[in-house]
């Protein structure tokens, strides 16, 4: 007896046969010259014409709607039966889902984990896009910012800074002597702006992410179970076939 994954690895291509029959069959039956015959003959009136006596023209007929439809049938009974067999196959193919040797649910059906396998890759997509909190930081959960929250083990600090005015006397003022007639020159002087430190800024971070070690963790998990799903399937799909027919009876009573 064949087991359902043979069946399976055949089914896309007796599908195809027999969409490709029911197509080829389409088409010569809008042709309705294969389906005649003739022969056209010309017999003289007069005995001495007799020699003129021949076949003028023939065509021998391709085929008939019913060999037309018999072929057909064959393809498509194969798909009918092979259809039919997998469904009825699928009832009892089952397997335990185990995990790191935890059973998780009891005889799910292989339908039901082949969809578990894609629902599987595309959650795999959710847990790749987790943000992790940023390396070289020490952080310490932190339940008073909330629940799975984590904190800086110490504030962030900067320093808090203004520009204030400095400035230099390059040359002293000069002033005339007494009794000296002049004109007194003022100092020169070089004024500048310096940044000077006036305070201190410390910010508290906290962070709803998680760990690098954490998300691989839960990717971890996620592949696990999406193997487990694969080899539990390949289990359920090791079934016995059930030899079921339908194909024949249903053309015996289209054809009827």
């Amino acid at each position: 007896m064949g087991k359902l994954h043979e069946l399976l690895a055949v089914e896309s291509n007796l599908k195809g046969i027999k969409n490709k029959i029911i197509n080829e069959t389409i088409k010569t039956f809008k042709k309705d010259n294969l389906f005649m015959g003739f022969s056209r003959s010309l017999k003289m009136f007069d005995d001495e014409d007799s020699y003129m006596n021949r076949i003028d023209e023939s065509q021998e007929m391709t085929t008939t709607v019913c060999d037309k439809l018999e072929y057909m049938s064959k393809s498509i009974i194969k798909a009918f039966d092979g259809i039919l067999q997998k469904e009825s196959t699928n009832q009892n193919a089952v397997a335990d889902l185990i995990v790191d040797g935890v059973v998780l649910a009891e005889k799910v059906p292989a339908t039901y984990l082949l969809g578990l396998e894609s629902e599987m890759k595309e959650l795999r997509k959710v847990y790749d896009a987790i943000p992790t909190l940023s390396p070289g930081i020490k952080w310490v959960l932190d339940e008073t910012k909330g629940s799975n929250t984590y904190s800086r083990s110490t504030p962030e600090e900067s320093l808090k800074t203004e520009k204030r005015p400095q400035h230099k006397v390059i040359v002293p003022p000069a002033f005339p002597k007494d009794g000296e007639g002049g004109q007194a020159l003022p100092a020169q002087i070089e004024t500048w702006k310096e940044t000077v430190n006036i305070g201190k800024f410390s910010k508290e971070v906290w962070c709803g992410m998680i760990t690098p070690t954490e998300k691989s963790k839960l990717i971890g998990n996620v592949d696990n179970l999406l193997r487990a799903a694969k080899q539990a399937r390949m289990r359920a799909n090791s079934t016995t076939v059930e030899k079921k027919r339908i194909g024949e009876a249903i053309f015996k009573y289209i054809n009827s």
